[in-house]
Order: structure tokens, then sequence, then C-alpha cells
């Protein structure tokens, strides 16, 4: 159904609005935790609102980040729901020769996860992806998405290892899905 190009303009700002209050709010809760956080308007540049956050330095010591962003919805669906994705790109490279057996590891991963998905994006970069469902009506739930947020880290936690074995020719695939099965 096409709505009416003024009238749709004016709603997408009220969205956009709305999207950049809720990223306030996480901020907020995050910052109360002491992650460094930075929100970032959307520009030119940056086709969405997007929070970022650093989480905990992996076992080498390298930096982590979470990206906090909503998924743009049609303005039927934005009333009742908004898509918070929640990414995070993983600290380390893919060999291009080792694209399809770190495809099938994460092939594999994906079936024990109990939320988002990992996998890797056109730039050939490894990531952890959830798209959570927050009710338009309800602000965040502090306990809630701090909740999800640790689940999410413990996911990233848990399969970056063997993910990066295979990513940089260190273990074969088949020895890693033995390891994870």
């Amino acid at each position: 159904m096409q709505k009416k190009v003024g009238n749709g303009h004016m709603l997408q700002d009220h969205v956009h609005k709305r999207h950049m209050e809720q990223l306030k709010l996480l901020k907020d809760i995050l910052d109360e935790t002491g992650l460094p956080t930075n929100l970032l308007e959307k520009s030119e540049a940056i086709p969405l609102h997007v929070l970022m956050a650093g989480f905990q330095e992996d076992k080498k010591g390298r930096d982590r980040f979470l990206h906090f962003s909503f998924l743009p919805l049609d303005e039927e669906e934005t009333a009742a729901i908004h898509l918070l994705q929640i990414y995070s790109t993983l600290p380390f490279h893919l060999k291009e020769e080792r694209r399809d057996a770190a495809a099938a590891v994460l092939l594999e991963i994906n079936t024990r996860l109990p939320i988002g998905h990992f996998g890797i994006n056109e730039q050939n970069e490894l990531h952890y992806r959830y798209v959570y469902s927050v009710s338009a009506a309800n602000l965040f739930d502090s306990e809630e998405i701090l909740d999800i947020l640790s689940l999410f880290v413990y996911m990233c936690d848990m399969f970056a290892e063997p993910v990066e074995l295979v990513a940089s020719g260190e273990a074969d695939a088949g020895e890693v899905l033995q390891s994870i099965r």
C-alpha cells in the first residue's frame, strides 16, 4: 500500500526521532554498566542512527564492539514493533581460500545458538548478529536488554575461537566441526 510522500516523510522523521530516543536510553543503560559508548546520528555517510559500545577484549586482547541500530520497517510495521539489530564484527580476518570451510563451521554453529547467527558479509568479515524485537509502546527494560547482551557476548566468546581457527587456516573444518558436535 502506497502512502503519500509528504505524509510518509513526516512519519519517517517521527520514526527516526523515536529510534534516536530509544538509542539514547540504551546508551544510558550501557553507560551505567561502565561500557564505553558512542552515539552516531544518521547522516550522508551513515544511513541509520548507530550506537556503538566497546565490550570486553577477546582472549587475545583485541578490542570488540557492539553496534546497535534499528532496522527500517514500513509505517504499518513500525506502529507495533521496532527491530533493534545488535551486530559485532569478529576481530580477525577470514582468508579468502578459507571462506567455504568457515561457512561450513558457521552453519553448524548457527544450529546451536539460542539467539542470533554468525555470518560472513560482503567485505569477507565474520560477524555475529541478533535482531531484537522491541514493543513500540514500551521503553527498554534495563534488566532484559542487559540479559540479552550478556547472552550475546557469551555466544561471541564461546564460538569465536573455533571460527578463527578455521578462518585463519590453523585448523581443518572437519576437526573443528568434530569438537563442536
